[in-house]
């Protein structure tokens, strides 16, 4: 059996961040941003300001958009039509009353420009306790999310129901506030 390199298991599953952020920004759009876990914990994500998406080849067939609101933007749904990924995102995640803002990087699932919620703090060593736990509950959220998109996908009957679905909210562009007036 041929053994794969690292670079090459890399290569392989690079997809999985871009169809990943691709997947995130439908499910929020679908839901108000809202997502329950397992325990029934909320969290909400919302898609802010600047997005970058790209194609097969990024260095040809990138676009970074800024708008205020990227799920309902015509502009993102263009890129999508044409078969970008969302590669990189601004979210803002709220989860038991704490405010997050990231940069999130599909190529590896990097956090970036992470503003951390403000926290009071009595001394230097408990205020840098308090940090890096927000930054631990900040991680682990992402990846709960990412496990939950890879349980979708490697189920092949339920992948092809998200698929067809994402390909309708492409399709049919995003549902904007005067249609629900």
């Amino acid at each position: 059996m041929l053994e794969l390199s690292m670079s090459d298991k890399i290569r392989r599953t690079q997809f999985l961040g871009r169809e990943f952020l691709t997947w995130l920004m439908f499910k929020a759009a679908q839901g108000d941003g809202v997502f329950y876990d397992e325990n029934g914990k909320i969290t909400e994500i919302s898609f802010e300001r600047a997005l970058t998406l790209d194609g097969e080849n990024p260095a040809r067939e990138m676009s970074t958009i800024k708008v205020d609101s990227p799920m309902h933007s015509e502009e993102v749904m263009l890129s999508l039509r044409l078969g970008k990924k969302v590669s990189r995102a601004r979210l803002v995640v709220v989860s038991e009353g704490w405010e997050f803002s990231l940069v999130l990087d599909a190529a590896n699932l990097g956090m970036r420009s992470v503003k951390l919620p403000d926290i009071p703090a009595f001394d230097a060593i408990e205020h840098l306790i308090e940090k890096t736990e927000l930054l631990s509950t900040l991680e682990d959220i992402i990846h709960n999310l990412f496990v939950r998109y890879v349980r979708i996908r490697i189920d092949q009957d339920a992948w092809s129901q998200e698929a067809l679905a994402i390909g309708n909210w492409i399709a049919n562009g995003p549902l904007l506030e005067e249609d629900f007036e």
